[in-house]
């Protein structure tokens, strides 16, 4: 008979910035956390019988929405599973880094942490005037009226503006919805604190019993 599996905490790592796909070491960029990579770990670390709970180390900067959330999703099936999930920062756990995080059970920041930077930010580089410079010529076609809103070879149209900003809205509006869920805090008081800015770990945890209070009273 095979000897009995010991309880076991499992370590799941968050490491650089966030991106979908597999977890890796891109040139000049250093370690950076896979959507793919890092929730197959805690599907993994769920389904063990051995692990009691699971620690979330995020030591990251943000990245892409869709793969926070992806995360975000997977911390909230292992609670649902019953597997508790504790998170620990490092020194820097904000934007992307603390969407993961804000679903946990606990979080635990070192007093000097970066966290926070609950907002969204998008944009492009655009190279005309560099092609132009070059003497490089360029057409494109699209068989939509925004197929070609992410082409780095013109600037966004007003239209296309308008579009963006609608959705930077929507993914604000749910960042700070599941910030209130997760960390039980009114609605009003996420706003308050959010709007991407970025706090220590000290004034965050004074920000949080703040708001725990005014809840109690």
């Amino acid at each position: 008979l095979a000897p009995p599996r010991r309880d076991a905490v499992a370590l799941v790592d968050v490491t650089g910035p966030i991106h979908l796909g597999r977890s890796g070491r891109p040139p000049f960029i250093g370690e950076s956390a896979g959507s793919d990579t890092v929730c197959a770990a805690l599907r993994s670390a769920t389904m063990a019988d051995e692990v009691k709970a699971i620690v979330l180390r995020v030591v990251s900067p943000g990245g892409s929405y869709v793969a926070s959330d992806a995360i975000w999703r997977e911390v909230a099936l292992a609670r649902r599973a019953g597997t508790p999930v504790v998170v620990s920062m490092g020194d820097v756990a904000a934007s992307g880094g603390y969407f993961v995080a804000m679903g946990a059970d606990a979080i635990v920041a070192e007093p000097a942490t970066i966290t926070g930077s609950i907002g969204v930010v998008a944009g492009k580089q655009v190279f005309d005037g560099v092609a132009e410079r070059l003497g490089v010529d360029h057409e494109g076609v699209a068989g939509a009226d925004h197929g070609l809103m992410f082409s780095p070879l013109r600037p966004f149209t007003e239209d296309e503006w308008q579009h963006l900003n609608a959705w930077l809205d929507r993914i604000y509006d749910d960042f700070t919805a599941k910030v209130a869920d997760g960390r039980r805090l009114p609605i009003e008081r996420v706003r308050e604190i959010a709007r991407g800015r970025v706090w220590t770990g000290a004034d965050a945890h004074e920000q949080e019993r703040q708001a725990v209070t005014q809840a109690v009273d």
